[in-house]
Parts: structure tokens; C-alpha cells; sequence
């Protein structure tokens, strides 16, 4: 068999050509661009190549980068929800560790690391937290290389060291008349007589938990008038940990929904799916959240006012709490599971402890006068 090699096709398109008992083969690369084909030939010689299957000996001279371009192209663009959250994780892991070799990795680099983060040495200054999220993100992408289905990097080469502590639950959440002043000033920031997309998001975030892409990807053919339902579920989307229910519709949400369904344009409740954030911070910061902010220039994005889609989800799981909802019910609202939902929430959810500890004493003991 001749080593397989390199070339571009007539049509422009880049392959990796060789021979097994003079038959010739070839493997197309998917791309025109050079330097994107040399990426692919490179990660397809390490985990197919011309003999059907990678072998730790190939992979040994791995560097780390090496590593996550085929995590990246064999893992997080094809199976995770937003592989934009692990691109942004490596831009920061990348200048520190990208040109060290797996068995350089070692708990004198990841503390030298934590320091240049939390710093700002690297990136922008990053917390504990943060870092946490990058670093299990690096794990993540050796452990992938490491299966017995790559074998690209000996599991006795994986590096072990302690990860920074994580972050307590924030738990910033908004009262009932917070959540009014909110949406009094969305209603006031209209154009027109038409429901804005920043009046649909609060609505349909404070009334439905819904996280922000779920909604900004809600079409109307998934909201159920007939039984009152609103399907977040994409069908054929991918199946992730962050899973999407189906939520009723709120009697106070119903009145809103059929007046957006009368106002649509299009197939998107919000009309669209781009950003939201800018115009949920304009709009706390016309409900008086967060601190003044001077005149913005043209395009100038507004500062954050502690009011987020995510605030948004929590407060109406908070709410439901404190209401008394049972946890594995609001687990269900909010697709999540319900050891999540518990750590969470059980402190805004006394009374499922109220009878117990009733019958300590059960009402038999009086204090003196």
C-alpha cells in the first residue's frame, strides 16, 4: 500500500489519494481552501487514514491543539447545542496550552494558567468560576481523544489535576412589582401599535421558563391554541442535556399570544432569531435596573443591568417555588433534572418541610408567659 498524500481535483475540491494492491482510492477533504484541507488531512490520517483506524502511536506527538481541532470537528460542531460556548472556551485555552504535548499538561500548568486568567493576563479578567468551565472544557477534549473508539492519546498519558471551585447559584431573581415595571416600560418602548420583540420575550420568558434560544427559535406551527400549549422541542434538533418541554399556556400569557399570532409576519413567534439581550437591557434601563447610562452613540451596545434572559427563567422558577409548585414539577417546566431543580430551588420551597416539623413537638408544647 502507498502512503496516502494530498491533491487537488479539477474541480477545485481537495482529496487524500492512495493505493491498496494498485487499486487507486481517494477520500474527498470538503473544501477548496488549502489550508482548511492540510487541517483535515491531518485529522483524518489520526483517526481513520488509509488502514481503517487510528492508533495510540500515531497520536503521541499530539500537541494540544491537535487534540481539540479533532474534538472540534468530530464532537463539538456535530453533537453539541452551542458550539460557539467551547469556541469561545478554547480563543482563551488556546494561547496557554495549544503547543504543549498531553503528557506536558500537569497541576503546574493549570494553576500557572488560573493566575494568567484571573489576571487578565489572558483574555479578559476571568473568575474562579469561568476558568472552571474552560478547563473541564480541555478535559472534555483529551478524554475524547483517549476513548477506546479514537485511541489517539494512552489513557495513561491523561493529565490529572484540581479544578478551581465552582460558583455558587446566583440567585437573582425579580419580585412581582419588578417583573411589572419591566413590562410597563416594554409597553412603553413601542413602535406603533404592535407588540415589540422585547414585550413577546418578557412575556413568554417570565410565563413559560423558557431558556432564550428555545423561544427565539419558537415557530408558531409549535403553539397549540387548541390545548393551550406551546411545544419548545425543534424536531430533528439535538438531543442535549439543556432539553426543551412543553409548557401550557398561562391564562395571563393566552390574551398576549393570540394577539402576537394575529400580529406574525412570519413563521417565527419573535420574528426573528437574532439577539435579544440589547433590547432587554434598554428596556430594564427604561424600568430603572441597573445604574444610568449616558447618551449611547449610534450602535453603541447598552451596559448590562443585571437583568438577563437567564434572570428571567430564574425568577419565574422562583416564583413557582415559593407558590408552593412542587420541585419535580418545576424540574419538568423547566427541563431540567431534579437534583438540579432542588439545589436550586429547595430554599424558596419550605413547605413540603412545614408538616414535619410540625409534628416535632405536634403542637403540644407552649411557650411561657
Amino acid at each position: 500500500m502507498q502512503p496516502a498524500k494530498l491533491e487537488r481535483e479539477s474541480n477545485g475540491y481537495y482529496y487524500a489519494k492512495w493505493s491498496v494492491n494498485r487499486r487507486s482510492k481517494r477520500k474527498s477533504m470538503g473544501t477548496k481552501d488549502p489550508d482548511e484541507a492540510e487541517k483535515r488531512f491531518a485529522q483524518w490520517l489520526l483517526l481513520d487514514g488509509p488502514r481503517g483506524g487510528p492508533n495510540i502511536e500515531s497520536g503521541a506527538s499530539l500537541t494540544i491543539e491537535d487534540c481539540w481541532q479533532i474534538y472540534r470537528s468530530e464532537h463539538v460542531d456535530k453533537k453539541t447545542a452551542s458550539p460557539q460556548t467551547q469556541a469561545y472556551s478554547w480563543k482563551n485555552l488556546q494561547p496557554h496550552f495549544g503547543s504543549l504535548h498531553v503528557t506536558q499538561v500537569s497541576q503546574a500548568t493549570v494553576d500557572t494558567y488560573l493566575l494568567k486568567r484571573t489576571t487578565g493576563r489572558i483574555g479578559r479578567k476571568a473568575k474562579p468560576a469561568t476558568c472552571r468551565r474552560e478547563l473541564l472544557a480541555l478535559s472534555a477534549c483529551l478524554n475524547f481523544c483517549a476513548h477506546p473508539k479514537r485511541r489517539l492519546v494512552a489513557p495513561s498519558d491523561l493529565p490529572a489535576y484540581d479544578l478551581p471551585a465552582d460558583s455558587e447559584p446566583r440567585d437573582r431573581w425579580l419580585t412581582h412589582d419588578e417583573i411589572q415595571r419591566l413590562l410597563n416600560a416594554a409597553h412603553q418602548l413601542r413602535r406603533g401599535k404592535l407588540l415589540s420583540r422585547g414585550e413577546r420575550f418578557l412575556w413568554i420568558a417570565l410565563e413559560t421558563a423558557a431558556r432564550k434560544q428555545a423561544i427565539l427559535d419558537l415557530t408558531w406551527d409549535r403553539v397549540d391554541f387548541e390545548t393551550k400549549v406551546i411545544h419548545f422541542e425543534v424536531p430533528g434538533r439535538k438531543r442535549t442535556k439543556k432539553r426543551r418541554a412543553s409548557v401550557p399556556i398561562s391564562e395571563s400569557l393566552l390574551p398576549l399570544m393570540e394577539r402576537a399570532f394575529k400580529e406574525r409576519v412570519n413563521d417565527f413567534v419573535m420574528t426573528n432569531r437574532s439577539e435579544v439581550w440589547p433590547t432587554i437591557q434598554i428596556i430594564a434601563e427604561k424600568a430603572g435596573f441597573g445604574n444610568p447610562q449616558p447618551k449611547r452613540k449610534m450602535g453603541e451596545k447598552p451596559k448590562s443591568t443585571g437583568v438577563s434572559p437567564h434572570v428571567l427563567r430564574h425568577t419565574a422558577a422562583t416564583h413557582m417555588a415559593r407558590r408552593g409548585v412542587p420541585l419535580w414539577t418545576i424540574a419538568k417546566v423547566l427541563g431540567n433534572t431534579l437534583s438540579v431543580v432542588e439545589k436550586v430551588y429547595a430554599n424558596h420551597s419550605p413547605d413540603d418541610l412545614r408538616s414535619a416539623v410540625g409534628l416535632i413537638s405536634n403542637g403540644t408544647l407552649k411557650p411561657a408567659d
